[in-house]
């Protein structure tokens, strides 16, 4: 019930009237009543204020004593940054939006956005960082939550302790992102000079493997792969020397033979009357050796040093002395035989 409070001016204007128009017997006792009920309303009037005050001061205490017991005390964990907070929240997502923090579709959060939370809940969210990653020449773009290299490269499971990086491990990783070249370790088989060797390596090419290796190529050696190919595990790069060398080659010129008639020479009889001598042929020879063994080789030159020498045979064409009446006892002609025999000569 609601008191409303008299006008002043409206209650006076009433008591005059009632004055003027009841008898003059009894206006001394009206005015007294009217007066008594006055101050009885503004007596109820004062009683229902403090009673809407009272009202009020218990609805705010019992206010704070709710607004107080729901508050709580949560960790919230950011990128491995830990901080306790105060919050009146009811999910992991409020907790979150009071500090000024988001969860994106590349973000990791434990527990989910819609979780209610208690008092002591511990809440984590790690923030994804696009990583630029090439690894033995392949790009590829990942996202991950780790806030430095080594952690990245734990949770992608990507190389270890031998790999190349180009970056310190303990970097750490920016949430604008990140590029990071990864080179992880083969093992190369490399021939050189006859000698094979294992060789653990992260170099980028094959050239560089030589460098690493202390391998030095000439202009004319051979290698079996190419310079600019990245080694692969169990690869096999072998290095061919080569050398050129000058060789000289002496080639005999075989003589002619001739035959010549001979009047002093019998017939059916031959004699050497010119010796004959091979000719000389001098070559020179580029050869080409691989690995100290003859490879190839090419003609420079070649220098006739000796022209042969004919040999001359005579063949005979004297006719041997016949018997004669005058021969001797044996029936030879001495005389005529001895005359063949020195040519007519005495």
């Amino acid at each position: 019930m609601k008191v409303r409070p008299q006008n002043a001016s409206s209650t006076a204007a009433r008591v005059k009237d009632t004055v003027e128009t009841l008898p003059r017997v009894s206006v001394r006792s009206r005015l007294q009543g009217l007066l008594t009920g006055r101050a009885a309303t503004m007596s109820a009037t004062r009683s229902a204020v403090a009673i809407l005050a009272g009202v009020a001061l218990v609805g705010s205490i019992g206010g704070a004593a709710v607004y107080k017991a729901s508050e709580k005390t949560v960790q919230l964990s950011v990128d491995g940054q830990v901080r306790m907070v105060s919050s009146h929240a009811g999910t992991v997502g409020e907790v979150l939006a009071a500090a000024g923090l988001t969860a994106g579709v590349h973000d990791l959060l434990a527990p989910n956005a819609g979780e209610k939370i208690t008092d002591g809940e511990a809440i984590t969210l790690r923030r994804g960082r696009d990583l630029q990653l090439t690894v033995d020449g392949v790009q590829r773009a990942v996202w991950v939550t780790a806030p430095s290299v080594a952690e990245a490269l734990a949770q992608l499971g990507i190389g270890d302790s031998r790999s190349f990086l180009s970056a310190s491990r303990s970097r750490q990783i920016g949430l604008e992102g990140f590029a990071l070249d990864v080179r992880t370790a083969k093992t190369v088989d490399l021939i050189a000079d006859g000698k094979p060797r294992a060789l653990l390596t992260t170099a980028p090419t094959v050239r560089d493997l030589l460098v690493q290796g202390g391998v030095t190529l000439r202009p004319a050696d051979k290698i079996s792969v190419p310079l600019d190919r990245r080694p692969v595990e169990g690869m096999q790069v072998r290095i061919t020397r080569v050398d050129a060398q000058r060789q000289l080659e002496n080639i005999a010129i075989a003589y002619d033979t001739v035959h010549r008639p001979d009047s002093t020479i019998y017939q059916g009889q031959t004699q050497v009357l010119q010796t004959g001598v091979p000719g000389v042929v001098v070559k020179t020879w580029s050869v080409t050796m691989a690995d100290g063994q003859p490879d190839h080789q090419t003609l420079i030159s070649q220098v006739l040093t000796a022209k042969p020498v004919t040999q001359i045979i005579g063949d005979g064409t004297a006719v041997r002395p016949v018997r004669s009446t005058g021969s001797s006892a044996d029936g030879l002609n001495w005389r005529a035989r001895a005359d063949c025999e020195s040519g007519g000569n005495p």
